[in-house]
């Protein structure tokens, strides 16, 4: 039986605790497992069964530790910055009991960037998933697994034992799994759009979060002049010598321009798609304490603002913000683990 009672009591140790199971399962510590699943997409049984059958042979490694969420938070916060980690092991999310549980396995290093939209598509889905946390000092011995050597990672996918990297690949073939793409071909090419344009801007060609064309760090200092006078995007030709608090300020009114026209509480129609949840990932982190709280108003972005509280209102993804299995922010550059809203250092 692939369950058991036992956590991971220390995810900053190498080796297991004496006379800890070396197969462990146990559930993730929390209330949130408890709330309604919205409706997804249906798996077929062959599919299913198919998975089942071929996870123990994948690269699904389903021998790791289970970690204790509390324990490992108060372990990244020892650790101090990401670059000293060295834990590998699993947190069982949205009321997995044992890694047979899961319908997914994302793999990935402690830290939210390039997995947290995901995580916020499965955590609004309630579907079952395993987070491997890998260390960065363990992950010179996952990466040759891994396809083009990149993390994040989705592994074992189709229960043939193949994988998924790159995140924006990740981020559609959830969407379609999900339902969350749009409910037909243009609503689809729609999203596909927005999403372009998210990460070309706001994402920065997907090179980091705070780059030459976004950043909050940026708007954070950003002037009275900035704001009144940082022009449209649709305007602006893509060479120029803006400020980057000016190319951040265009990148999110693009958004607040696309708000103000649909006419629904979305993006794109009347239902969250993992464009939504781009731009929520985004407005989130400029709206914590030590950034700019007040982004609304100060940088006059109403719909923006609502937008951010109405997604963040959404029962699966309000569980998810206030939950241990959420990896606490950074700072960059020096990639240090820092409080936040719902993520307070133990």
């Amino acid at each position: 039986m692939r369950c058991a009672t036992h956590l991971a009591t220390s995810t900053s140790s190498r080796t297991h605790a004496r006379g800890e199971s070396d197969r462990a399962r146990t559930p993730s510590s929390g209330s949130w497992a408890k709330v309604t699943r919205p409706r997804r997409a249906t798996v077929s049984h062959a599919h299913e069964d198919a998975r089942r059958r071929t996870r123990v042979g994948s690269k699904r490694n389903v021998d790791l530790p289970v970690l204790s969420p509390d324990t490992l938070r108060a372990d990244l916060y020892e650790h101090g910055t990401l670059w000293n980690t060295n834990m590998r092991g699993v947190l069982l999310c949205n009321g997995a009991q044992c890694v047979d549980d899961c319908e997914y396995w994302l793999s990935y290093m402690p830290m939210r960037n390039r997995a947290e939209v995901i995580r916020l598509m499965l955590a609004y889905a309630n579907v079952p998933y395993a987070f491997e946390v890998v260390g960065y000092e363990r992950w010179g011995e996952v990466k040759p697994t891994m396809n083009f050597g990149k993390t994040p990672a989705l592994v074992d996918v189709d229960g043939a034992g193949t994988d998924l990297t790159h995140e924006t690949a990740m981020t559609r073939y959830l969407a379609d799994k999900l339902n969350l793409g749009g409910s037909d071909s243009f609503q689809k090419a729609r999203v596909d759009e927005l999403f372009s344009q998210y990460w070309h801007t706001i994402r920065n060609n997907g090179l980091t979060h705070a780059g030459e064309l976004y950043s909050a760090i940026a708007l954070k200092d950003a002037s009275a002049e900035d704001v009144e006078n940082c022009g449209r995007f649709q305007d602006t030709h893509r060479v120029n010598a803006l400020s980057v608090a000016k190319r951040s300020l265009q990148a999110l009114r693009v958004f607040e321009e696309v708000l103000a026209t649909n006419g629904t509480p979305y993006l794109v129609g009347d239902a969250p798609t993992y464009v939504d949840f781009a731009l929520f990932d985004a407005l989130f982190d400029l709206g914590e304490e030590d950034a700019t709280p007040d982004f609304a108003e100060r940088f006059r972005l109403p719909r923006c603002g609502e937008f951010a509280n109405r997604v963040a209102g959404i029962p699966t993804i309000d569980a998810y913000l206030r939950s241990p299995t959420r990896i606490p922010r950074y700072e960059r550059p020096e990639y240090a683990y820092v409080s936040g809203r719902f993520s307070p250092e133990p």
